[in-house]
């Protein structure tokens, strides 16, 4: 029988959400580990009040938490991501608007060049490429 570890009630239930076969085959380093992973030592917050307010008909809690805020540094991460893959998404867009103007465009002056008696290489037709 594996020692029993002692957390909190909230780590506990993430833990007993875990499949028992697989449960039953982490050993207590792994363990130790998600819970360590689960109680992240930077969410440890200076006040943290929590609590539970039964009245007869519904119960309501209330959190309460004060500390620094580190989420700054998160959220000018995100930020930046978003900026890169929305320049990402931009010039993509404008490749996909872009390329059939380009194609008519391309069409259009071959076709003004056929009709004007220009041949720029001679002895090579485009339509060849297609027979």
């Amino acid at each position: 029988m594996k020692p029993r570890i002692e957390v909190d009630p909230f780590t506990d239930n993430i833990i007993r959400r875990i499949d028992p076969k697989i449960r039953d085959t982490l050993t207590t380093t792994q363990v130790t580990a998600i819970i360590a992973a689960i109680r992240n030592p930077e969410k440890i917050r200076p006040i943290d009040i929590r609590g539970i307010i039964p009245l007869y008909f519904a119960r309501y809690f209330f959190v309460l938490l004060i500390g620094r805020d580190k989420r700054a540094v998160m959220e000018r991460e995100e930020h930046m991501r978003r900026k890169k893959a929305s320049w990402l998404g931009g010039i993509l867009f404008a490749l996909l608007v872009s390329l059939p103007f380009l194609l008519l465009l391309f069409v259009f002056l071959y076709l003004l060049k056929y009709f004007a008696g220009v041949d720029i290489v001679p002895d090579f037709h485009l339509w060849e490429i297609f027979e």
